[in-house]
Order: structure tokens, then C-alpha cells, then sequence
């Protein structure tokens, strides 16, 4: 049996019609069916293709009737077959036919329950409008406008054009009835109704069908052109209204809008980086769904999932169908439309791939894509690929198409398709070799710059010619995809070396791979295109030689430069011990205080390493183990020095991989990035042996690391298998001898200690099980000893944080806050003022400075100046009597104030004792109040009377003054202010019998005299002066209504009946009408009757008329005769007709 036996359908005979490319859009040519209909035959419905398009049609189902659906979103990288999925759902979506009266639903071989879906759709479809389905790619539309470009798609599905005014004067055509008129007129007269559309503008036969169609609207034709023009313009964009009202328009039948489905393949492509876009693409949807409702369903494509990109992220809310296509999903198509097989060949195959099943699992051996076990699966299918070389094209293609497009199903599709023809005629068990990709790909690679130009002639030369050059060509095109491949993915493990080269060479199995294992090492040692790197070979140009020969000579210098070398080795081994202590987490005790671990790689410790965790690091390049254990068990059982030494292993190896390295290192340095695809290539190499000297090191330092000794000060060693483990078992041990004292302070609760006290708590120490004294606790008693005279708060810290101590910050803070609390200590800021414990915040006690109180209180001490501080009304609890004395100072002083001030009150009160005791600080304060009590309350006493006092008579004072100011010009009113100065000259407020309120009643009589009488001589004078224009004859003849008119406009108001009764009506009255303006309120009546007068007259005159006299330039004394003359006579014909007012 050959090879061409086993198909269901012969290769060679059967074409790819769409050479694997799903166009996405609505062409309805001969061609564009009879791709469609390849398609759809061709369709393999399986996996995620049945899954998307049953999810899809069962939620748009399910939500019709809603107020609007969700749309999808098909996701899957390059070649996934998101275009053809997409594609496929939108034929059968409407069911597309086809010439011969056959349907889409009828051609594809579709699994339930897809077709009872789309039964179901058509049965709604009935009852909905029926269906539509509308697909393009935004980027083919309207540029800068999504909404025009999304018009476009669904006009052309509708056969409508694609330009959004030329759609317009459509749709108006077919409202208005005469669209089949217009039409038939064109056509009659030789024009072509698509040609005229295209030119719509300058359309001459449009505008004459026009004319003939619509004559009274379209006369004559250079009018139509105007009209057009005016009523259709070319538009850069539309609103969302707009676009959603021409879609309804665009697809509803009798008002009905159909069930449809609008697919928008590429957006992530159309999207880009630009983040406009993006909002744009979401406010097109969001208008349609929200604006049109349910019967409208979108779908969207993209490489990656929503959440890929910030771009996509903002479409999660609206795209909330997810289907993601997958490598298995391109398998299944693969082998179900190019590989299938008939059921004849199966047997045979499975029996020639069981046979040599021992040739095939050692492919690739030792890489990530090398043979697994769950191959034999698909051993069959994928027949005459084998699955390990599938996966070598797979991942090569992925790195050499910097565009992302030829891993795509297409391609894929494409390639196998052409691969397997090239083995029909061979015997079964010949399988297609991995170099196929190479010469198939040959020319596009030399197109796009990644081949060389010297090595693709020359491996398309050599495969022409004899056997030898053959097999040297197809090693060559091999070397440069694995040399690719391995130097974008280190990951997978694969190198050119014989044995790979004929593991994806070899093509007979039956005659296996040891022929090419043994003529391969001949052919490329001597291959002018390859050189070898180890047991690898690389592709071999000028530019790699001169990068070869840059190597070997940094490799030369580097062998004879120890100190180089030595200072790598050195700078590997502190940054691996570096990176394995940064892991190291060391807490000690319950209070949880972390601790640091120091390194010290230098031949000497630093200074003052016992007062801290130094873990010292030796190597055997440098010193023998035997010294470093020695120097340990000097070091004594009291030092928390942990001494670590690292064997020197493979000296020799590691010298020689350094040196690799380097000189890698170097060359790539010194050459640069080449930007030509030789250099590319050579720079890769080099890379390849930068990054396996890389490795080899790391694993010789894994090596040496893994032998590590640990001792503790004292000589102790530390057993373990886990270098890490072993240096915190050393650093815990180390813990214990520096911070000695660590268990006084080692509580988790001394942070509720902190808080409890600052809230001036006595208790505070039950936090930590102490209910005592402060000044018996050991933590308190510790930090008042040291603290002694005078200690800044971060010298306090410092000294309990470090060794010998070790405490935690909330240890030292609480002890410092228990202390302050109960006068123990007392704390001033920088400025020197006296801190109030409740007030001194953690991050301010570094800066303070802290004493022991040299003075005590007693007990019955603080009993009295709690009295003291209750005359105020302050309550203080026991022992929190000093942080509510700078309340008391501040109530008293406000006493004193209100006891005394300005004229006429007393003079302010002597409160000098309240800014001595003021300055004081801590016990000695609360002992001056303690002995100043008797006096301070006699102060309290006097002050609060006299404040009194001054708040029952200072009314009185100011109503005084308030109506003095109203009492200008009165002479009986002077007498009364000379007494008011006197008493405030002498301070006379508070003496008795009261001196302010007699003259206050005194003055409020005279002014209710005063204003009593003005207002009397007013009320007189009006009711003479009312009487006078009663007897005006005018006046008699008024209404009314007219007399309350004129007399309002006049200003004329009848007195006011005063309200004095009290002092506040008294002073309003004052207020409003002052006394030295009465006078000209009686002055101005006269002027106001006469004003009624004269407007009572008015009224009964004719209406006078307004005469405009004519303005001119005189030059002579005649002039102005005769324009008097003018002026009369035209004055005279004027006053005939009523009074004249001259303008």
C-alpha cells in the first residue's frame, strides 16, 4: 500500500478552495458561494466550534423577549479559527442558499443539538420579522468614524450602498414609492443604476430621472444637483440616534425589525493600541443593544481573551459570552479535512506505527515537545506527520513569523495539505520529514530578511544536486530552524546536534535513523555554511566567523587573567547566598520582633559583630575548612557569629565555564546588535553559549552549595540537608545568646499597653499580666533607670532595641507611656514645653526628651486638688490630675477676664499666680496648686461675683448708649449724657444703688415725649393740607381709585400710629423715623399736595400729542425768521387737534 491509498479523499486531486482563508463579510458573487459552500462542508463542528455557536444560539434564544441581549466574544490566538467559526454561524443564521436550491443548514454536517436550535430560531423568526445577519471587519469601513464604518457592514447586507447619504436618498426613494420609477428611467435610457449611485453627486442620468420622476421637486437638473447636495452631504460621522435610526430603517420590513445577528470580526486588530477606538467600539454596541433591544445580537473576535488588554477590559460588561478556540480545536480540523483517512487504511497504518514505535519515542528525547505517551492516540490521524514533528513546525512557526499570522488554521492547513502530497507515491511507513518546513518556507523567510541570502542559495542549489548535497542541504535548512527556535525558547531544550537532526530527518521508518547518525557527523564537520559549538552546530556565515574568532580571543585573554575569573566565581557565590537569605525570615518570641540577618563575605568582621547577627561566608577557593572551624571555636560560645563554609567542588569545570561565560559575555559586548540577519544569527549563537555556560555554572554552584558546613560560634555544627534551614537553626541559637534580657520584655500585648496608657488608663499593664505598680514592673523599672536625668526618646529606643535587650518598639514605647502616665517621668518637646501624656503621639517620642520627676504628690495631695479643679467643673480620676490643670488655668483666666475690662467695669483682676503655675511642669505644678489652693479658690470666689455682676448690669449699659445716639438734638437729654460719661470716667458700673438703670428709664420718658409731639405736629399738618384738596374742583371729579393712585405716586401717606410701649418698640420707632427728621417730613407735605394738585389736572386735560420740530443749520438772521415762521405754522395745525409736547 503507498501512501496516496489511504485518504477518503486523493490530495493531489482535492483543493483547499480558500486556501485555508475565512473571509468574514457579506460578498454574495458566484465565487464568494462557492467558497461559503466549501466552507460549509468542509466545517467541522466539534469541540469549542459546536460549543460557541450552541451557546450563542441557545442565549439569544432564551432572551428574546428581554429588553436587550448580551453579545459574544470569540477569543483563541493566530489561526484558531475564529474567522471561520464566526463565518459559519452567520450563513446558517439565515440559512444562506445556494444555486442548486441547497442551504447552508443542509450542507454542513452539524451535531445536535445545533439543528434543533436553528429550527427553533426560524420558528420565532416567524413571529419576529424574520432574520438577517450582517459580518465585516470595522477596519474596512468608514476610517475614524466606528459608527459609519459599522452603517457600511449592515447597508451592504441589506444590498443597500455602503455610503451613508447615498443610503439615505435610497430609503427616502422607496418612502416616497418611486424608487422602481427612478430606477426603470435610468435603465431606459442606457444608464446604470449602480454607476449613477457611485457617483452621486455628479450623476447627470440621476438627476434627469429625478427631474422626470419628481418634476415639481426636481426642476431643472442643476437645481436637483443642488438639492442632493444639500439634503444628502458627505458626512465624517453620525450620531448614535442617527446610526441607530438608519439600521431600523435600513432593516425593518413593515415596521418590523427582523431577528439579526451582526458579526465584527478583527476588533482587537481594528482596536490597536488606541484607546479612543475602544470607547468608540463600546458606545456603538451599548447604543444599538440598549436602543433596539433583543432581537439584535453581536459578535466580536480577538486574539485574546477581554481581560487581555486595558483596551478589551472595558468591554467585559456588554461581551459576557466567552468562547475561547485552542490548539486541539486546529488539530481537529487538520486531520478532519486534510488527513482523514478510509477505513481501509486505518489498520495498516496503526500496525507499520506499533512496529517501529521504538524509532519514533526516542525523537526528540530530552526536549518539552520531544514523544509522549498519549501520541499513539493520534498516531493514525496525523499519519504521515508524526506528532513530535508537528509540534517542532508548530513552535518554529510561532517563532519565525514576527507578524503572528503564520501559525494561523490557514497556514496550517495550507502547509500540510502541500506536505503530505510530497510523499503519495511512497510505500506506507514513509513519513514527511521536519526540514519540509524549511524549503516551504525558504523564500518567504529571505523576503522578510530573517534568512540569509548565502545560505538560501546555497541549500536550494545543494538539494538539486547529488545525494550527498542533498542530505547536507535538508541538515542545513534543519540547523537554521533549530538554531531559531532554541534561541527565542530555552524552555524546550533543543539543539542541533546529529541526533536531533536525524530524529526529525529521517523519513523510512522501518529503515530507522542510524544510517543518517553515522553520514551526518562527515557532511556537516566539512559543511561551509555550519560550524560547531561543542556537539551543537550553528549556521556558519562571515559575520558568525567574526564573531567566533572575537570569542576565541576574549576565551585566550580570560585564561590567562585569574583575578577576572576569580571575581566572577567570588560575585556568583555572594549573590547565590544573598538570594537564599532573602528567604530568611527570623521573629523571635511571642512579641514576634524580626530580626536581621548581616552577611559578611570580607576576610575580617567588622567592628562590633557581637552586637548583632553576622553570619560569616567562606569559600574553599579561599580558606580550608579546617581554619574556618577553628576560627568559630575561637570565637566562643558567647558570640552570636555564625561562620558558614562553601567546599570548592569541580575547580576545573567551573573555570572553565566562567571563562565561557565571559568570553560570551564579552563578544556580545564588544560586537553589539547587528541589524542584519547574519549578524542576528551569529549574536544568537552566542547567546545560546552565554546562557548553557549560565546553566552549567549555576549547576556547579548548586553542587558546591549543597555541600555547605555550618558552625556555631563556639564550634558547634549545624546538621542538616538545607543550607537555608541550617543558617536559621544557627541565627535562632544566635538570638538566644545576644538579646539576653529578651524575656523581661517579650509579651504580644505591650501594643495595648501603648494605647491603653496614652488613653491614661492606671491599669494598663494587665495587657502584659501586670496588675502592680509601674515602678515594681521590671520593664518600667528598667527604662526610669536608665532614663535617669534626661534621655532623648531615641536614645531610650536604641539602648532597649538593641543587644543586650532586643525588645520590641512596643515594649519600650508602652514602658515609656505607663511612665508618664503615672508621673513617674514626664516628657518636653524639642522646644522645651511639657508634653501631656494623652497627647504624645509614637511618632513624636524620638524627638522628646524625658526626665524622672524629682518631685512627689501624695495621695491626699491630689484629693485637694481634685476639690480645686471641681470649683471649675473638671473631674479628674486618681493620678490624671496634671492633664486637667491646663484646663483649669485656662477656665480661671477666662474668670478673671469676665471679672473686670473696659470702662466702665472695674479694672481686670491681678491672674499673674495662673501664668507662673502655667509654666510649670509635671508634679512640680500639681504641688502649686496644691499650695496655692486657699488663695486661688478665694480668687474663684471674688471673680465669679464680680462676672456676675457685670452680666446683670452690662444690658442696661448698652441700651444706655443705644439711646443716647437717638437722642441728637434734644437739650433735656444732655444732662442725662453728662451722668452716663461720669460713671463710665469713674468706673461706676457695679456700685450701688444702680446708676445706669434710672437714667435709662429716665431718657426712655423724654424720647417718648419727643416723638409723641413730631409725630402730632405731622398728623396736624396732613389733615389741613388733605382738607385743602378735598375743595380742588380737579380733584372732586377723580375716582377713587384714581386719588389712592396720584396720592401713593405723590408720597402722600397718612400718619402712623406709634407703638412705644417698650424699650425695643421705642428704639425701632427711633430708628425708622429719627428725631431731627420729622421736622423735614412736615416741611415736604406742602410739596406733595401740590404735586396731587397738578396731576388731578392732568388727567382732565385732552391727551396732548407730541410734535417733532425740524432741526436746521442757520446762518443769518433771515434764516431764522423763516424757520419761526415754520415752526408756528406747524405748531398751529398741531394745536387744532389738543395740546401740543414739543420734542
Amino acid at each position: 500500500m503507498i501512501n496516496r491509498e489511504i485518504y477518503q479523499k486523493d490530495p493531489a486531486i482535492r483543493k483547499l478552495v480558500n486556501e485555508g482563508v475565512a473571509s468574514v463579510n457579506d460578498e454574495k458573487t458566484k465565487q464568494a458561494l462557492a467558497v461559503l459552500r466549501y466552507e460549509l462542508e468542509t466545517f467541522v463542528c466539534n469541540g469549542q466550534y459546536k460549543k460557541g455557536i450552541e451557546t450563542i444560539l441557545e442565549t439569544y434564544l432564551k432572551n428574546i423577549g428581554q429588553a436587550q441581549q448580551p453579545a459574544a466574544w470569540v477569543s483563541g490566538f493566530y489561526g484558531s479559527g475564529k474567522s471561520h467559526l464566526v463565518k459559519m454561524l452567520r450563513a446558517l443564521w439565515t440559512d444562506t442558499p445556494f444555486e442548486d436550491e441547497a442551504t447552508a443548514r443542509g450542507v454542513a454536517d452539524l451535531p445536535l443539538p445545533i439543528p434543533d436550535l436553528l429550527k427553533e430560531l426560524s420558528t420565532e423568526s416567524k413571529r419576529h420579522g424574520g432574520l438577517h445577519a450582517a459580518s465585516g471587519t470595522l477596519g474596512a469601513g468608514a476610517s475614524g468614524s466606528v459608527r459609519l464604518a459599522l452603517l457600511r457592514i449592515i447597508f451592504k447586507s441589506a444590498d443597500l450602498p455602503e455610503l451613508y447619504p447615498v443610503t439615505r436618498f435610497v430609503m427616502w426613494l422607496k418612502s416616497e414609492g418611486i424608487y422602481d420609477d427612478v430606477k426603470k428611467y435610468l435603465e431606459q435610457n442606457g444608464h446604470s443604476w449602480q454607476e449613477e449611485l457611485d457617483n452621486f453627486y455628479v450623476a447627470e442620468g440621476l438627476q434627469e430621472a429625478l427631474v422626470h420622476v419628481k418634476p415639481n421637486l426636481f426642476s431643472p437638473p442643476p437645481a436637483c444637483a443642488e438639492i442632493l447636495s444639500h439634503q444628502y452631504p458627505l458626512v465624517q460621522d453620525v450620531s448614535s440616534d442617527e446610526m441607530v435610526r438608519a439600521i431600523r430603517q435600513a432593516l425593518s420590513k413593515n415596521g418590523v425589525f427582523p431577528l439579526t445577528l451582526i458579526v465584527l470580526d478583527e476588533i482587537q486588530q481594528y482596536i490597536g493600541e488606541d484607546s479612543q477606538r475602544s470607547q468608540d467600539v463600546q458606545e456603538v454596541v451599548e447604543a444599538c443593544c440598549k436602543n433596539i433591544g433583543s432581537k439584535l445580537f453581536f459578535v466580536g473576535t480577538g486574539q485574546t481573551a477581554l481581560s487581555g488588554t486595558s483596551n478589551l477590559k472595558r468591554f467585559e460588561g456588554r461581551f459576557t459570552i466567552r468562547i475561547e478556540l485552542s490548539d486541539a480545536d486546529v488539530d481537529e480540523v487538520i486531520r478532519k479535512v486534510i488527513l482523514a483517512k478510509n477505513a481501509a487504511a486505518n489498520l495498516p497504518i496503526k500496525q507499520v506505527m506499533q512496529t517501529n514505535l521504538g524509532e519514533i519515542a526516542r525523537h526528540l528525547s530530552g526536549t518539552t515537545i520531544g514523544h509522549r505517551q498519549d501520541d499513539i492516540n493520534f498516531f493514525v490521524q496525523d499519519y504521515p506527520l508524526l506528532p513530535v514533528r508537528r509540534r517542532f513546525w508548530e513552535n518554529t512557526l510561532r517563532v519565525l513569523d514576527q507578524t503572528g499570522t503564520e501559525s494561523q488554521l490557514r497556514n496550517q492547513l495550507t502547509m500540510v495539505h502541500k506536505a503530505i502530497q510530497t510523499n503519495l507515491e511512497k510505500a506506507l511507513g514513509h513519513v514527511v520529514p521536519a526540514d519540509y518546513l524549511y524549503f516551504d518556507s525558504a523564500e518567504k523567510l529571505l523576503q522578510s530578511h530573517i534568512l540569509p541570502r548565502k545560505v538560501h542559495e546555497k541549500t536550494m542549489s545543494w538539494y538539486n544536486g547529488s545525494s550527498d548535497e542533498r542530505l547536507a542541504a535538508r541538515a542545513c535548512g534543519l540547523v537554521f530552524l533549530i538554531n531559531k527556535l532554541s534561541g527565542s525558547n530555552n524552555e524546550i531544550g533543543i539543539k542541533a546536534t546529529v541526533d536531533t537532526l536525524a530524529d526529525l530527518m529521517v523519513e523510512d521508518l522501518s529503515s530507522g535513523s542510524s544510517i543518517l547518525r553515522s553520514r551526518l557527523p562527515g557532511l556537516l564537520d566539512k559543511c561551509e555554511l555550519l560550524m560547531r559549538v561543542g556537539d551543537e552546530y550553528r549556521i556558519q556565515t562571515e559575520e558568525s566567523a567574526a564573531w567566533n574568532d572575537e570569542f576565541q580571543n576574549q576565551h585566550s585573554l580570560l585564561a590567562s587573567q585569574v583575578h577576572r575569573i576569580e571575581a566572577e566565581r567570588n560575585d556568583r557565590i555572594r549573590g547565590k547566598f544573598k538570594e537564599l537569605a532573602d528567604k530568611l525570615s527570623l521573629v523571635q518570641g511571642r512579641s514576634k520582633v524580626v530580626r536581621d540577618i548581616n552577611l559578611v563575605f570580607d576576610s575580617q568582621l567588622p567592628a562590633g559583630h557581637d552586637k548583632k547577627i553576622y553570619v560569616w561566608v567562606r569559600d574553599g577557593w579561599s580558606i580550608d575548612e579546617s581554619s574556618v572551624r577553628a576560627e568559630a571555636l575561637q570565637a566562643g560560645s558567647h558570640s552570636p557569629t555564625i561562620f558558614v563554609f562553601i567546599p570548592r567542588r569541580s575547580a576545573d569545570d567551573m573555570r572553565h565555564q566562567l571563562i565561557e561565560y565571559k568570553a560570551a559575555s564579552a563578544t556580545l559586548d564588544i560586537r553589539g546588535v547587528p541589524n542584519t540577519p547574519e549578524g542576528m544569527e551569529a549574536r544568537a549563537a552566542m547567546e545560546t553559549i552565554q546562557q548553557r555556560a549560565d546553566g552549567k555554572i549555576k549547576d556547579l554552584m548548586d553542587d558546591a552549595f549543597s555541600g555547605s558546613r555550618v558552625f556555631q560560634s563556639g564550634g558547634n555544627e549545624i546538621v542538616g540537608n538545607d543550607l537555608r534551614m541550617m543558617v536559621l537553626e544557627a541565627a535562632e541559637n544566635s538570638l538566644r545568646r545576644l538579646y539576653l534580657q529578651f524575656e523581661m520584655a517579650d509579651h504580644a500585648g505591650w501594643d495595648k499597653v501603648y494605647s491603653q496608657a496614652k488613653l491614661g488608663s492606671p491599669d494598663a499593664l494587665k495587657a502584659v499580666a501586670d496588675g502592680g505598680k509601674s515602678e515594681n514592673n521590671p520593664v518600667c523599672k528598667a527604662i526610669r533607670n536608665f532614663v535617669a536625668g534626661g534621655k532623648k526618646g531615641l536614645e531610650i529606643r536604641g539602648h532597649f532595641e538593641d543587644a543586650p535587650f532586643g525588645w520590641s518598639r512596643d515594649a519600650v514605647d508602652g514602658g515609656l507611656q505607663v511612665l508618664l502616665v503615672d508621673g513617674i517621668l514626664r516628657a518636653h518637646d524639642e522646644r522645651g514645653k511639657l508634653i501631656d501624656p494623652k497627647g504624645l503621639e509614637r511618632k513624636a517620642i524620638g524627638k522628646a526628651t524625658f526626665k524622672v520627676e524629682s518631685d512627689t504628690v501624695t495621695t491626699e495631695q491630689r484629693i485637694q486638688i481634685r476639690k480645686l479643679l471641681q470649683r471649675t467643673g473638671i473631674s479628674a480620676i486618681q493620678g490624671e490630675e496634671l492633664s486637667a490643670v491646663p484646663l483649669f488655668l485656662s477656665k480661671m483666666q477666662d474668670l478673671a477676664n469676665r471679672a473686670g475690662g473696659d470702662a466702665p467695669r472695674p479694672k481686670l483682676p491681678d491672674a499673674s499666680l495662673l501664668g507662673e503655675i502655667g509654666q510649670m511642669a509635671g508634679n512640680s505644678q500639681l504641688l502649686a496648686l496644691y499650695n496655692h489652693r486657699e488663695s486661688i479658690g478665694q480668687a474663684f470666689e471674688d471673680w465669679n461675683g464680680l462676672a456676675g455682676q457685670i452680666d446683670d448690669r452690662w444690658p442696661s449699659w448698652l441700651s444706655l448708649q443705644e439711646l443716647l445716639k437717638l437722642s441728637g438734638g434734644i437739650e433735656t437729654a444732655d444732662e442725662i449724657r453728662s451722668q452716663a460719661r461720669a460713671i463710665e470716667d469713674q468706673r461706676l458700673l457695679l456700685t450701688d444703688p444702680d446708676p445706669v438703670l434710672p437714667l435709662v428709664k429716665s431718657l426712655e420718658d423724654v424720647l417718648r415725649r419727643e416723638l409723641a409731639a413730631c409725630n402730632q405736629g405731622y398728623k396736624a399738618e396732613l389733615e389741613s393740607l388733605a382738607a385743602q384738596l378735598e375743595d380742588d374742583s380737579s380733584w372732586q371729579k377723580l375716582s377713587e381709585e384714581k386719588r389712592s393712585e396720584i396720592q401713593q405716586s405723590c408720597g402722600i401717606a397718612a400718619a402712623e400710629a406709634q407703638t412705644v410701649g417698650t424699650q425695643e418698640d421705642l428704639i425701632k420707632a427711633l430708628q425708622k423715623h429719627p428725631l431731627k427728621a420729622w421736622k423735614d417730613r412736615i416741611d415736604a407735605l406742602p410739596r406733595r399736595f401740590d404735586c396731587a394738585r397738578e396731576l388731578a389736572a392732568k388727567e382732565l386735560e385732552p391727551k396732548a400729542q407730541t410734535v417733532s420740530i425740524p432741526r436746521r443749520t442757520l446762518s443769518s438772521e433771515g434764516e431764522i425768521e423763516i424757520w419761526i415762521e415754520e415752526v408756528a405754522d406747524q405748531l398751529r395745525k398741531a394745536l387744532r387737534k389738543g395740546p401740543v409736547v414739543i420734542r
